[in-house]
């Protein structure tokens, strides 16, 4: 019989399952409004990166870079949910952006999203939930 899995990922579990995922919802707030954005992602070297464009998101990224990330997946048995709380930036100098387009991210939509943003953990917790 095999040992019951832990509820609490470590944190290899985490950027594992992160390395999984493409979709996530990304959360700012900004004068105490709290706002959530679905996109897609990608991680590298212990970092979140995304693309973006001019609006809201890029708007509330530079005026407070205090943000969090989550992505999950869930079936039948088991849920999984991993937040990544951390600073994010928006990439200027050239040699960020090359790295950060080394990651081979592709925006589902192709719709002007040329400005990259680099999420820098200071804390990622993950959980595993499974039915009895």
């Amino acid at each position: 019989m095999s040992e019951p899995l832990s509820p609490v990922l470590t944190t290899d579990e985490c950027w594992e399952f992160l390395a999984t995922q493409e979709i996530g919802r990304l959360a700012t707030a900004v004068g105490g409004h709290p706002e959530i954005f679905p996109l897609n992602f990608t991680v590298a070297d212990h970092h979140v990166y995304f693309r973006t464009r001019p609006g809201t998101k890029l708007a509330e990224v530079a005026v407070n870079s205090h943000v969090a990330l989550e992505a999950d997946r869930w079936d039948e048995a088991v849920a999984l949910s991993v937040v990544v709380r951390g600073t994010a930036r928006i990439l200027e100098r050239d040699a960020e952006v090359a790295a950060a387009e080394a990651t081979g991210l592709v925006s589902y939509v192709d719709d002007g999203k040329d400005v990259w943003v680099r999420i820098s953990p200071t804390e990622i917790t993950g959980r595993r939930l499974v039915r009895d």
